[in-house]
């Protein structure tokens, strides 16, 4: 297993990334002390696909039955 350090992790990220994808597992280091080991997802877990229509939302009733601008200046009076 590959180890590198968090620093040329941080600088060649990308780079790392892809070995990961082909399947490398890379082993972290931070101060010569692994901290993580990286690798590839075994499985799909999530799986993200397009919408199939147009989103639609019902309108909500307001919570209160007044005006609040028309509470805010009764509460301010001549402020």
């Amino acid at each position: 297993m590959q180890t590198i350090s968090v620093s040329s992790l941080k600088a060649h990220l990308s780079a790392e990334l892809k070995k990961i994808e082909r399947g490398e597992r890379i082993t972290v280091l931070d101060h010569k002390r692994p901290v993580a080991v990286l690798g590839p997802i075994e499985s799909e877990s999530l799986f993200i696909r397009e919408a199939e229509g147009v989103y639609e939302c019902d309108d909500l009733e307001p919570l209160i039955a007044s005006d609040p601008l028309r509470f805010l200046a009764e509460e301010r009076g001549d402020r």
